[in-house]
């Protein structure tokens, strides 16, 4: 399977990639899905213990219609990007990690993705993505690259905590 190399116009020649996650990326991915802002912007917000991302990231390794993806930089991974496929429509879930935030990466990472899906999973016409009201950064990631607004979810917990 070919991975879809992308040249950065920057004054080094940055060389950017997407790649399959692998077994070896289980502490990578552990580490940055417990980084405080990703926890905050999730809609699980709360840490993640280390048994419980195994469990997850062994039966993301094994389905078909879920792809992890790690985003290389420079020869460094310094993001995530997962979709699962519904049909015609894939949703995207991602992430940048901490010293790599605020530099234009999230831009990148959905051109990258973008092709990837239309390589790995032909039959997809539409990308999702759910986004938190206060995930400002990320909303606008999005609506940058063309993704629409289609609506807001409203909800009240009707137990305590």
């Amino acid at each position: 399977m070919k991975q879809y190399m992308k040249e950065n116009g920057g004054p080094k020649g940055n060389l950017q990639y997407l790649r399959l996650a692998a077994e070896d990326d289980t502490e990578l991915l552990f580490q940055w899905a417990n980084e405080a802002l990703v926890r905050k912007n999730s809609f699980s917000g709360e840490k993640i213990l280390y048994s419980e991302h195994l469990k997850w990231f062994e039966k993301i390794l094994g389905q078909e219609n879920t792809k992890q993806y790690i985003f290389v930089y420079n020869d460094s991974p310094i993001g995530q990007i997962r979709i699962t496929v519904s049909g015609e429509c894939a949703e995207i879930s991602y992430s940048i990690c901490e010293k790599e935030r605020g530099k234009g990466h999230g831009k990148e990472l959905l051109d990258l993705l973008k092709e990837k899906v239309k390589q790995d999973f032909p039959h997809v016409q539409r990308l999702i993505a759910k986004v938190k009201p206060d995930n400002i950064a990320s909303q606008a990631v999005f609506l940058n690259k063309g993704y629409v607004e289609k609506y807001r979810l409203y909800e009240m917990e009707l137990t305590e905590k």
